[in-house]
């Protein structure tokens, strides 16, 4: 319960690694505001993590006005944000030979310009209220598929 008082905003949350890191946040007493595009899942894990440990967001960061959306919309949940960890990530199970210029855009919308906009954002809201820390920043590459 290392982290008891505290809260941590997880990007890409719903689902993998970010469901993992999530879950983690909450073992160690956290309270977690969880990301994702997927409402359903994102709901289902707040219940499933406890109500009063975990709040939800719905959005998509490759969209251009959502990470300053979201930066001030977050910490309504619990108050503020102590932390942010930069998880979500968009990708296509596809050779890179296949994948298209406008699937490629989609991708380093959300990974690149995604985190880059939220971490400014969320970071300038930190820096407001005089609380919190970027905590860590993952950027998912798949294997290259093998023939």
């Amino acid at each position: 319960m290392r982290l008891t008082g505290k809260v941590v905003l997880v990007t890409g949350s719903t689902t993998g690694i970010g469901e993992g890191i999530a879950r983690r946040f909450v073992a160690e007493g956290a309270q977690v505001i969880l990301h994702g595009r997927n409402a359903e899942r994102g709901n289902a894990l707040r219940q499933e993590l406890g109500g009063g440990n975990a709040a939800f967001c719905r959005g998509d960061l490759g969209d251009a006005g959502y990470p300053d959306q979201l930066a001030k919309d977050a910490p309504a949940a619990f108050g503020r944000i102590d932390g942010l960890v930069n998880n979500a990530a968009g990708n296509f199970i596809s050779p890179t030979e296949n994948l298209t210029p406008g699937g490629f855009k989609a991708v380093t919308d959300i990974v690149l310009g995604g985190t880059f906009n939220f971490t400014l954002s969320a970071g300038k809201e930190m820096i407001q209220s005089k609380s919190g820390s970027i905590l860590l920043s993952l950027i998912h590459i798949s294997e290259p598929t093998r023939r």
